[in-house]
């Protein structure tokens, strides 16, 4: 009977690890976006961005206005190997964020949710008055559009 019981607990193992394989990995998508208007000064409407992940520093980067940076990823979902995580410090014409260092995209906590339907691709959007997520209500479906709503995550401040 001790062999059947260990022979049907592997089993019962290989079965739930079978099923859960599929949302282990996934793939995930960072995109920042610059969409300060409104200024005379080119330099004033650039965002510089220094992003690093878990294992990497991408470095700092100049997005200029109408042009976004995107990272494709592949994201660990199990626990308790949650791990992925970018964040990034952001510095504009108009200031920095309120936190030197900004989460934006774990999978850690409900942080994807936030992000919205689907919650493996998440977009940050750089406006005049602050730093935006870029919440996706409706996955278009049908039509290939999708729609969203930001939501405003941290206003530009001085802290030099």
């Amino acid at each position: 009977m001790g062999r059947d019981l260990v022979w049907c607990f592997f089993v019962a193992t290989v079965v739930v690890v079978a099923a859960l394989l599929p949302t282990l990995t996934m793939a995930g998508r960072l995109e920042l976006k610059n969409e300060i208007s409104g200024v005379a000064s080119v330099r004033k409407a650039k965002l510089a961005v220094r992003c690093r992940s878990n294992e990497d520093d991408l470095g700092w980067d100049m997005i200029k206005p109408k042009q976004s940076r995107v990272w494709t990823f592949t994201t660990m979902n199990m626990w308790p190997f949650q791990k992925t995580e970018f964040r990034c410090q952001f510095r504009s014409g108009f200031g920095t964020t309120n936190e030197d260092v900004l989460t934006v995209f774990s999978v850690k906590g409900g942080f994807r949710k936030e992000c919205g339907v689907g919650g493996d691709e998440c977009f940050w959007v750089a406006k005049r008055d602050g730093l935006y997520l870029r919440r996706i209500v409706k996955d278009g479906g049908g039509d290939s559009r999708k729609k969203y709503v930001d939501v405003l995550k941290s206003k530009w401040v001085w802290k030099w």
